[in-house]
């Protein structure tokens, strides 16, 4: 198993300890593995820093939830400022009241189990947008190591083309070779040194992309440390199918049921009524005596008022479990594709290394020493190289596509299904 695919298990453990641990953390090294990398995005990733105050918003919102109905104090006058005997407060009667609702059909249940399902929703969304990240970090850095091992190669193909240069110069000079030949010879290593300083290009721009992950606009480091060319295993896709019931956009689509079907049991517990009831003390002033007052109402026609509300948690709930069922196809679907993908990949980085590279290679020895001897052009010296380079750059071209489609794949299938509840 490669770096790449320790670090995606990596991630489960990380998730649910780096993310304390690794406060403040930022790479320091020149030479980046991606568990560093990892520990710095957890740390400084800045659409993950959010979910933070989401959590202590729906922390509120569960407080808000628990309260029960408060009691109300009032106090009426009546028979006051009028006239005849009712002039002035003669007459006056002073009610004091303490009021009340009593909740009927578990309404406070059912607010509290609707932000349950909505912090649950959270965690879920938090997850997914964390192995989100990820992946994006782990892309990057196979972008990144591809890049440095094509960079190795062009800047070896340089040498090669200056040391052609000085061989041609030599064997100019002694008259055996055209100097045409050693023109050419000096273009060939002209443009090395273009498409070398093209790449150097690439890998700064994908050194500073990597970084920006954690909020670097100048990197540290100056390298990563990964091995492109160790293959990522082909996991039999009956055994992905399996692990696709883990799938972290799956759970989150579950948690958007169960966030319907707690909206449409708060819907119904709407519906039915509540009693509202009242006690306190009334004081005549006519006959100066005091009574107690109770009072209870009830509303009419609660069911009828929710069943606009109930039709529509109820079609959201059905809809929200039409849209699961419909990705549990689309990611098997995608799960295919990938699969068929990566086993392409792997196939094509096989091949290039047993079937052409190889006699390539050995092709090039071959030429390299006719070229010695004067039996070769430098033409046909040159070709040779630059086939073999072409095919070296097309091998790490296709290992770094192999580890990105393996990613992908690890992705949307976690090993365990920890990986999907880690951090809940």
């Amino acid at each position: 198993m490669t770096i790449f695919y320790r670090a995606m298990a990596f991630c489960a453990v990380v998730f649910c300890a780096v993310c304390a641990a690794a406060d403040g953390f930022k790479p320091h090294d020149d030479v980046l593995t991606l568990n560093a990398a990892v520990r710095a995005t957890l740390a400084h990733n800045p659409q993950l820093a959010g979910y933070a105050l989401r959590v202590q918003a729906l922390d509120g919102e569960q407080q808000t939830a628990a309260l029960t109905p408060p009691l109300r104090a009032a106090a009426e006058m009546e028979n006051v400022a009028g006239s005849g005997a009712f002039k002035g407060v003669d007459a006056a009667e002073l009610t004091l009241l303490v009021s009340s609702v009593i909740e009927l059909g578990g309404q406070r249940d059912a607010r509290l189990g609707v932000v349950s399902a909505r912090q649950q929703q959270l965690a879920s969304s938090q997850r997914v947008a964390t192995l989100e990240v990820l992946t994006q970090v782990t892309q990057q850095f196979i972008r990144l190591a591809a890049g440095q091992e094509q960079l190795k190669l062009l800047q070896q193909a340089q040498v090669l083309a200056l040391e052609n240069i000085q061989s041609l110069n030599r064997q100019v000079q002694a008259g055996r070779t055209p100097e045409a030949e050693l023109l050419r010879a000096k273009a060939a290593w002209a443009k090395a040194g273009i498409e070398q300083a093209k790449v150097e290009q690439l890998v700064r721009g994908e050194r500073v992309r990597l970084a920006a992950f954690w909020g670097e606009a100048r990197p540290v480091f100056t390298q990563v440390k990964a091995d492109v060319l160790t293959l990522p295993p082909l996991i039999p896709l009956a055994t992905l199918s399996e692990r696709l019931a883990f799938n972290p956009d799956l759970a989150l689509l579950g948690d958007e049921v169960q966030l319907r079907k707690q909206a449409l049991r708060q819907a119904r517990a709407e519906g039915d009524a509540e009693v509202s009831w009242s006690a306190g003390v009334r004081r005549l002033q006519m006959s100066e005596d005091s009574a107690l007052v109770v009072g209870l109402s009830v509303p009419l026609g609660a069911k009828g008022r929710a069943v606009g509300a109930v039709a529509t948690a109820s079609a959201q709930q059905a809809g929200a479990e039409q849209e699961q069922a419909q990705a549990k196809v689309q990611l098997q679907a995608q799960l295919v594709r990938l699969h068929g993908a990566l086993q392409q990949a792997l196939e094509e980085v096989n091949s290039l290394r047993g079937a052409v590279l190889l006699p390539l290679q050995q092709a090039m020895r071959a030429t390299a020493e006719a070229f010695a001897q004067g039996r070769y052009s430098y033409l046909e010296f040159h070709l040779a190289q630059r086939e073999l380079l072409e095919t070296q750059l097309a091998l790490i071209d296709a290992a770094a596509r192999a580890h990105l489609l393996s990613s992908e794949i690890e992705r949307l299938t976690p090993l365990q299904p920890n990986l999907v509840n880690a951090g809940g």
